[in-house]
């Protein structure tokens, strides 16, 4: 059997021929496009941040005089990496000799009065550094990543002396000084 071409048969072919020839470049792209964007590299995490310490002591006291009188007495100290916070408690009896202790340290820089209020404020951008005197309360806070190791020290050392003084313990290298 002899099979002749006709005129539309060849038509047909080639129109075939494109079909094939498009859905595969399509069929390429497709695979393409998928292969580049299933896999990318991961962005690498930020590691965690350090966590922050801190520490915190709190005494609470309750002492009777002579005349049976019970006064309490409250002495809190909390440490981080980034800042140091005092506050205490007491009776007003305490009043003169912590501030003492205060003027004798901290001096009078920095330093503004009003009544039986004393406070001493060192700011810079944020603040830095306050402590505030009142007849019953006594709070100290110092931002420790803008001062010194030596300053941090300093008041460190002061808050101890104070609690020693407010909550009447002698520490092992408290000066002997009558207040």
């Amino acid at each position: 059997m002899k099979f002749k071409k006709s005129k539309n048969g060849q038509d047909s072919i080639r129109i075939n021929t494109i079909k094939r020839t498009f859905c595969l470049v399509l069929i390429i792209a497709l695979c393409s496009t998928l292969s580049l964007s299933a896999q990318s590299t991961p962005e690498t995490p930020e590691p965690p941040a350090t966590p922050k310490t801190t520490s915190s002591k709190s005494y609470s006291v309750t002492v009777e005089n002579d005349n049976n009188e019970k006064h309490n007495i409250s002495v809190s100290i909390s440490v981080s990496d980034d800042k140091y916070k005092f506050r205490a408690r007491y009776h007003q009896s305490k009043y003169e000799g912590a501030k003492a202790i205060l003027l004798d340290q901290l001096g009078k820089s920095n330093l503004k009065i009003n009544g039986n209020t004393y406070l001493w404020i060192n700011k810079g951008d944020d603040d830095i550094f306050e402590c505030k005197l009142t007849k019953k309360h006594l709070r100290i806070y110092l931002d420790t990543e803008a001062v010194s190791q030596a300053y941090i020290d300093k008041i460190k050392a002061l808050g101890n002396e104070l609690k020693a003084y407010i909550s009447n313990h002698k520490s092992k290298d408290e000066k002997k000084v009558k207040r």
